[in-house]
């Protein structure tokens, strides 16, 4: 059966993405330009039309209708801020004295469309002009692949285990990715990060002067945080050392659950175990905390009525820590990946334009609610 799955696999696979193809991404309307920029459509033309020979203007299709790429939308993004037309409110990136902020998605429940809310953030952030770091930690690799990055076709590609390894570390811009999204880059993940758990046991056990598990993955981290706003972390559905470290190294979490009984009877009992292993890490350190930890509500439909009263119930009992804004059940989303792809990668076009709309303003409320916490991190009015 596993022979069976993986031929069909590998077939379907190199029909839609080749080995040799570079996965690129596709260029976005006038309109979605200035949502990305926050600059209302009037404001946007005026601008296009005074600063014509100062900032990219996109390209024309069809004689009227102007797309614009990612790297000219944050161009466009540079010069207005250089030039005092835009604030810091729009110009989203780290201003000096603030510090880059980690956040984790995680949860021991898998299936509750972790890895794709993880992709979604990212790349909607990344259009708002953050600079972001995604971290893969999950050994199947979902969010490597994603962003069209193969670990099976390339043993040899370093991963996120190589920054964190007990033997030998590499340092860690020889780790990071580029991606096709502007914005964005990656450092992978591949079966190697199984190898951190069994090097971390044996480490108690041998006495090793190595820094602590706990530790690593934020010492990696701080040779680049000069050079990213947000680091976003993928996790698998697993406590793992790993994740411990990755947790240890974040200022931030959300955790994603779809709203069903049996997933919140999980919840509460994965937050005890979680809260029992970081009340033992934290004793290393006393400062440790979190600027925010916010539950996101995924797989969501209204009309769905044991959805509707679950999703209450959470924010009943929970309050504000349940982000306002809830990531939709959608074909569009389902659609989108059966090629690869996450759905801001699928141009309206492409698909029915209530559905793509519906989607998108999912993810713009879910990162709307994540901005307003980072936002309160940094100190910002």
């Amino acid at each position: 059966m596993a022979d069976k799955i993986g031929r069909a696999l590998q077939a379907h696979s190199m029909e839609v993405f080749p080995p040799d193809a570079q996965k690129e991404l596709r260029t976005f309307s006038a309109r979605e330009a200035g949502e990305f920029l926050d600059i209302n459509a009037n404001t946007f033309r005026h601008y296009l039309k005074t600063y014509a020979d100062k900032m990219p203007t996109g390209t024309l299709v069809n004689g009227n209708r102007r797309y614009f790429t990612a790297e000219e939308i944050q161009a466009i993004r540079d010069f207005l801020y250089e030039n005092g037309r835009i604030g810091p409110r729009e110009y989203r990136r780290r201003q000096p004295g603030e510090d880059v902020k980690v956040f984790t998605i995680f949860n021991l429940k898998g299936g509750v469309s972790k890895t794709t809310s993880t992709v979604s953030i990212a790349q909607m952030l990344a259009l708002r002009g953050y600079r972001i770091l995604c971290v893969d930690l999950d050994a199947q690799a979902s969010m490597t692949n994603l962003f069209g990055l193969s670990p099976e076709l390339d043993p040899n590609m370093p991963t996120a285990y190589d920054i964190i390894s007990y033997d030998d570390p590499k340092p860690i811009r020889q780790v990071i990715r580029p991606t096709y999204f502007a914005g964005i880059d990656i450092i992978p993940a591949s079966m190697d990060i199984i190898e951190f758990e069994y090097e971390t046991a044996s480490s108690f056990s041998e006495g090793r002067t190595a820094a602590p598990f706990h530790s690593r993955m934020s010492a990696a981290l701080s040779q680049v945080e000069d050079e990213y706003d947000l680091v976003i972390i993928d996790t698998p559905p697993q406590l793992s050392f790993a994740v411990i470290s990755a947790l240890f190294a974040s200022t931030g979490m959300v955790i994603p659950l779809s709203a069903s009984m049996l997933d919140v009877m999980s919840l509460a009992t994965f937050m005890t175990m979680a809260s029992d292993l970081m009340a033992v890490v934290e004793r290393q350190n006393q400062e440790k905390t979190f600027d925010f930890i916010r539950l996101l509500v995924t797989k969501y439909e209204a009309s769905d009525q044991p959805q509707l009263q679950m999703a209450s119930f959470l924010r009943t009992v929970l309050g504000d820590d349940v982000l306002p804004a809830e990531f939709v059940k959608s074909t569009a989303i389902g659609d989108a990946l059966n090629t690869k792809q996450p759905v801001l990668e699928v141009g309206p076009r492409d698909m029915n334009k209530a559905t793509y709309d519906r989607v998108i303003k999912s993810i713009s409320d879910i990162c709307n609610a994540i901005e307003e916490d980072l936002g309160q991190a940094w100190g910002r009015t």
